[in-house]
């Protein structure tokens, strides 16, 4: 869709927006994390000590020659393209003024481009060419460049010009050279110990081949499905989403309009004994999604069961309605809740830290989750209090909880979600939070997860629901119990992950927890839904479509009594 001066999205990009091209429009190529070595990187060398741990590549150049680490990566091709690599220095015994960062392009000769940062918060670009090296852009001082913590660099190729950032800031712009060949890394300067969190390679997609998607409401039948009605006037109504934008809309050949969030409703008449309906969805670049199903007009009909929202052209299906709306066998409910208190809604979210990696996505998360709850289900937005990165202190979340000890009552209903970072100490077994201006691997700076417990079990709420995207959040919890009573107090915990790293997503979309959990509660007809049902299908999706095992259940000892949350619908 940016692939060339004649489409709307390459005129309407600003170059100084780092999120500028949105990640739908980007295939990633190459992605390693490092959290093991499946891409099968050299080990050997006889001049540099390395290793992988702790999901980062450590490099230790023993002589004062650098050295590069590379991948064979196909672009297939591609006009457009982004590289990306995350590194920071652990220690310099050589000058002050070597330089490590990426390398790209490079080919079987060595000639290759280099993009290289200081840690006297330089940065120098330049190519190698039969053995000369040609300056592209002269040393720079960068004010936003870190000295120790890590430092992103990220080249980027639209249209004729390559672009280049240093942690999300544009510092320099210009005509963008042939590559000379398939080799992407990084180069360690000599005498210098880094560590490397990730590379990155991606195409920027010129072209969209697939068609809307198109989720049906009301009927909710399925593709080649038939459903009984006993009134003649009935409503189709659903949704329609297309990366690209929808064009349009066809029932039965008849064109109709949908809103701008992409939503459809169309009354008809049913005339005939079965009417067969055919939505064909279109979007700009003319790809077409079908979705046909068939409507009998029957005044008494025989009861069907029915299914949540239908959705055309994903990759995930629901394999069955029980698992999405029923729980697991053990959850049984005795009888629906009759008491009413007030939704409250705890969202904390930090991207920018002090100290730690920057997260992308963790305040984009919180406010995906808050806008979801408000206007699709009972929490007002006065009721919703947010701690989003500077915010997001030690201090400022364990007086939230304190205040929120203070005012709400036994009626009330608090759901707590937390995006950022979380540390494990093997050692002692224990599980943290890590507020936006912890300092790196200091403990008493965290917040542990026996602090978190103790809050919850003393704030006076009907029910509170925990939800944890973070690293290593699964160490807070017990074993489900089998029968569960909505009128019963409740203390539940829901977590992205065990003990374990979990992804932070690609910049500008959500995490793929929050991806997964933002649908369910979106898509969801159902008057209510209850806790354990949304952990059952979100845990589901999030382990079918990644390396993830997300963990939900009761929690011991902070007061739960056989009860869980419930989600009502507006």
């Amino acid at each position: 869709m940016l692939g060339s001066y004649t489409t709307q999205a390459y005129r309407t990009w600003n170059p100084e927006d780092y999120y500028g091209i949105p990640a739908r429009d980007k295939q990633v190529i190459f992605f390693d994390e490092f959290d093991d070595n499946r891409y099968n990187w050299d080990m050997g060398a006889l001049y540099l000590r390395e290793k992988i741990q702790d999901g980062e590549f450590h490099c230790e150049t023993l002589t004062t020659h650098p050295y590069t680490k590379r991948r064979n990566i196909n672009l297939k091709g591609a006009d457009n393209y982004e590289i990306e690599v995350r590194i920071r220095f652990v220690s310099i015994k050589g000058s002050k003024m070597s330089m490590t960062g990426l390398t790209f392009g490079r080919d079987l000769r060595g000639n290759e481009y280099n993009f290289f940062f200081s840690s006297e918060k330089s940065v120098r670009i330049s190519k190698f060419d039969k053995g000369r090296t040609q300056e592209l852009l002269p040393i720079k001082y960068v004010k936003n460049l870190s000295r120790y913590s890590f430092n992103t660099l990220m080249v980027r190729k639209v249209g004729d010009k390559w672009f280049f950032f240093v942690n999300e800031e544009l510092i320099a712009e210009m005509d963008a050279k042939p590559l000379f060949g398939n080799d992407f890394g990084f180069t360690i300067g000599g005498n210098m110990e880094v560590e490397v969190d990730y590379l990155r390679v991606s195409e920027i997609e010129t072209q969209d081949h697939n068609g809307p998607t198109i989720t049906l409401v009301e009927p909710q039948l399925r593709d080649g499905e038939t459903g009984q009605f006993a009134q003649a006037r009935q409503i189709i109504r659903g949704r329609i989403h297309d990366v690209s934008g929808v064009s349009g809309i066809l029932i039965n050949n008849q064109s109709f309009t949908v809103n701008e969030d992409g939503v459809f409703a169309v009354s008809l008449t049913l005339r005939d004994q079965i009417t067969p309906i055919t939505i064909e969805a279109i979007d700009r670049y003319d790809n077409s999604t079908f979705h046909k199903f068939f409507m009998e007009y029957e005044p008494n009909p025989q009861p069907r069961p029915s299914f949540p929202p239908v959705a055309s052209n994903e990759k995930e299906t629901y394999q069955n309605q029980s698992s999405y709306y029923g729980g697991t066998e053990n959850n049984v409910v005795q009888k629906p809740s009759t008491t009413k208190g007030k939704n409250y809604l705890l969202l904390i979210g930090v991207n920018d830290y002090s100290n730690w990696n920057r997260l992308h996505n963790a305040v984009k998360d919180c406010k995906d989750i808050s806008y979801i709850l408000t206007h699709y289900y009972q929490f007002e937005e006065e009721n919703v209090i947010t701690l989003f990165d500077q915010e997001a202190t030690r201090e400022n979340i364990l007086e939230t909880f304190e205040s929120l000890q203070e005012t709400l009552t036994d009626n009330d209903n608090l759901l707590i979600y937390y995006a950022g970072h979380g540390y494990y100490d093997d050692r002692a077994s224990l599980g943290y939070w890590v507020p936006v201006n912890a300092r790196l691997n200091k403990i008493p700076d965290f917040i542990r997860n026996s602090t978190i417990h103790d809050y919850l079990r003393t704030i006076e709420t009907k029910h509170t629901l925990l939800i944890a995207d973070a690293c290593y959040a699964g160490s807070l919890f017990s074993n489900t119990r089998s029968v569960l009573n909505e009128d019963n107090r409740s203390r539940w915990a829901f977590t992205s992950g065990d003990i374990e790293k979990v992804w932070d997503g690609q910049p500008g979309q959500n995490s793929p927890f929050a991806r997964y959990l933002i649908r369910i509660l979106r898509n969801n007809t159902q008057s209510t839904l209850r806790a354990d049902q949304l952990i059952h299908v979100v845990g589901e999706l999030v382990q079918r479509n990644t390396a993830q095992t997300p963990k939900g259940s009761a929690l011991k000892n902070v007061g739960d009594l056989g009860g869980v949350f419930t989600f009502e619908r507006r």
